[in-house]
């Protein structure tokens, strides 16, 4: 075996004739291109997640209880979640659907009524753009938090103030065929703050008090949901059994991946296909590595007869000159890494390519990229298999050139 190597790799750095080394030059290049290309986009793909994430998780928790059944629950449970090591805060929150009419404009809304302590659970107080987080009730008029969509999109001013901001809610009690006028309750309310998260939330969500809410949806002492924050230095996962455990199997505890599943299964699913097709991709790639291995095979064909004239078997012959198709796999491969990944991390730090000529068009100004070692230990070894599948092609040519010697 060490033999071999030893051959293989004297004909990859050694002088051939030139129409093999400019093949197995172009070999290199193009599988090097293919693989910093496969770096680039996936880097770009994790950077969009991570951005996504980060994200979503100025409004998301990291850990939420729900029902299994039903809409609301009582957290006969709370005290003894809130005591668990590794919980910082486990905060009840109420939310569902709302009518909300604005100088005679009207949009559904989804009202989220949340208690003190909010802000340990949630980044989104602040992370307030126009206004304050400030949303305690009074009898007479009721501050909200609104999303930034449904603010532009009504066209509203900030202030205690601004009039006919009102708030409709079915009232379960008095919903019938004939009282069906009087089955809606309305709320005046008034924008104490704008927040910014995504579109998906800036659209919908008006947050509010817990008291204020549970008035408007009738749900006494029950919540729809508890929201939990965990300490970084506990395993999140980890505790997220514990608390399964302790409040049974009646309730769903998620994380905030599966808070937003549909979204990251979605985005895992494109990355895979992204990844079948860049290594369809490099096995085109590697067709000028078997033009480069025949050749060579070609070329070198009175070594050949010399090394099996020697007693080296057909099979051992098969070994070198697959070596010599590795070394060109693992060369460009290596240099598709390191190219790759210096432009990532050139982005990552300068921010070359941007998204927008003026600052502040996009949510962020620059693509945001990240860089995963899975991924490239992933990239390297579809590299190197795909370059092993092609080695394999062209060394009939040398079982055919060692039957003509031994004949």
């Amino acid at each position: 075996m060490k033999l071999s190597f030893y051959i293989a790799k004297r004909y990859f750095i050694s002088k051939r004739s030139k129409l093999v080394n400019l093949i197995s030059g172009v070999s290199v290049l193009s599988i090097a291109v293919s693989t910093a290309s496969m770096v680039l986009i996936l880097s770009v793909m994790n950077g969009m997640s991570q951005f996504v994430s980060e994200r979503f998780g100025n409004f998301d928790p990291d850990l939420k209880v729900e029902a299994v059944y039903g809409k609301y629950f009582e957290a006969s449970w709370l005290d003894s979640l809130r005591a668990m090591p590794g919980v910082v805060a486990a905060v009840p929150v109420i939310e569902d659907q709302a009518l909300f009419m604005y100088n005679g404009n009207t949009c559904m809304v989804k009202l989220k009524g949340v208690d003190t302590g909010f802000d340990l659970v949630s980044n989104l107080p602040k992370n307030i753009e126009a206004g304050k987080f400030y949303i305690e009730a009074r009898s007479d008029m009721n501050p909200m938090v609104v999303g930034g969509g449904i603010f532009a999109k009504m066209g509203m001013y900030l202030g205690p103030g601004e009039k006919g901001c009102t708030l409709y809610a079915v009232d379960a009690f008095a919903l019938n065929a004939i009282q069906l006028p009087q089955a809606f309750r309305a709320y005046p309310v008034y924008p104490s703050g704008v927040f910014s998260s995504v579109p998906e939330y800036d659209n919908q969500y008006i947050i509010s008090s817990l008291s204020f809410v549970s008035k408007v949806f009738q749900t006494g002492n029950k919540f729809s949901g508890v929201e939990v924050k965990v300490d970084p230095t506990f395993s999140l996962h980890k505790l997220q059994k514990e608390i399964q455990r302790l409040i049974g199997n009646s309730y769903k505890v998620r994380d905030r991946i599966e808070q937003q599943q549909s979204l990251f299964s979605s985005m895992k699913a494109e990355k895979l296909i992204v990844i079948s097709v860049f290594a369809f991709v490099m096995l085109i790639a590697t067709f000028t590595m078997v033009a480069s291995l025949m050749l060579l095979i070609y070329d070198k064909r009175s070594d050949i007869a010399i090394l099996s004239g020697m007693g080296l078997s057909d099979s051992y012959l098969k070994r070198i000159f697959f070596a010599d198709g590795m070394f060109i796999s693992l060369s460009g491969a290596l240099i598709g890494l390191a190219v790759g990944t210096a432009i990532t991390l050139g982005q990552q730090y300068f921010g070359w390519v941007k998204l927008g000529n003026d600052a502040g068009t996009y949510i962020t100004d620059v693509y945001p990229v990240e860089i995963e070692m899975l991924d490239l230990v992933m990239v390297l070894f579809i590299s190197l298999g795909i370059g092993a599948l092609s080695s394999v092609l062209p060394l009939k040519q040398i079982s055919s050139n060692y039957k003509k010697i031994k004949g």
